[in-house]
């Protein structure tokens, strides 16, 4: 992925924080499911969405603490990374219909 297309995605993220996971750009879902753990890239794009997320759902400003942040993170790559495989297999996902940046659900 060039560096410019990782800042479009990144500028998506925080102009899209509503984007259901059906929406995800299938670029990437796949780039996240190559690394075994978060780059630099996926940092800036899922701390991106996420904060806008929060920010949108609680229609205000937030600071979010770099533990939670951190946290975040690791679970919306792993969907990622989940939801690359479901669609690179054609196997239907119900998360398919989330809200892609939002951490709801996922801890536990």
């Amino acid at each position: 992925m060039t560096p410019e297309a990782k800042e479009r995605y990144i500028d998506l993220a925080r102009e899209q924080p509503d984007m259901l996971c059906s929406e995800a750009p299938a670029e990437v879902l796949e780039d996240a499911s190559l690394v075994g753990e978060p780059t630099e890239f996926h940092e800036a794009y899922f701390a991106a969405g996420y904060t806008s997320w929060l920010e949108h759902k609680l229609g205000r400003r937030v600071k979010v603490s770099q533990q939670q942040l951190n946290n975040a993170v690791v679970v919306l790559w792993n969907r990622a990374c989940e939801l690359h495989t479901s669609r690179i297999l054609g196997r239907p996902d119900e998360r398919w219909r989330a809200r892609f940046f939002s951490d709801e659900g996922l801890y536990g």
